[in-house]
């Protein structure tokens, strides 16, 4: 019996997401989901999070965003990381899952954090949302998450 890791990231993948369309296809997701964003009143309030979830036959992806007055707010509380230790600490052990034999701790982004914390009860809703309404299983589909500044890779910091 294989065993396939719950979480893989790095050089291995590089190849296949190059070569898939998966990079078209996020930029896309997270360019329609910046443009509903820039025009939804939502998007003005503090710590907004928006999120689009696409269930195709092949993948399932989910697109994160905030807005602009988000971004600032959360790089104005600061812009550190956060190691595995003190998540734990902070009775936020729901992360776990990114340790591995070869990865036995990490760090996540303060903002990214507090963002998480704000939404965690709409969060926890959408966790539902993969998982196959008959079974309770995790859908088969690939799940791509991707997402843009503080909602994914925090690219447009500005001190």
């Amino acid at each position: 019996m294989s065993h396939h890791p719950l979480f893989i990231s790095g050089l291995d993948l590089a190849d296949m997401v190059v070569n898939s369309g998966l990079l078209e296809l996020s930029c896309g997701a997270i360019k329609d989901l910046q443009i509903e964003t820039s025009s939804d009143q939502q998007g003005s309030c503090s710590l907004s999070l928006r999120y689009k979830l696409d269930k195709k036959s092949k993948y399932t992806l989910i697109a994160f965003t905030t807005s602009a007055v988000s971004r600032k707010e959360l790089i104005r509380l600061g812009g550190d990381l956060v190691s595995s230790n003190t998540l734990k600490e902070l009775g936020l052990p729901i992360f776990d899952f990114l340790c591995t034999e070869r990865n036995r701790s990490f760090s996540i982004h303060r903002g990214a954090i507090t963002l998480f914390k704000a939404h965690f009860k709409e969060l926890s809703q959408l966790k539902t949302q993969i998982h196959d309404l008959k079974t309770g299983e995790l859908l088969r589909t690939p799940l791509i998450v991707t997402g843009h500044s503080i909602g994914g890779s925090d690219s447009d910091k500005q001190y």
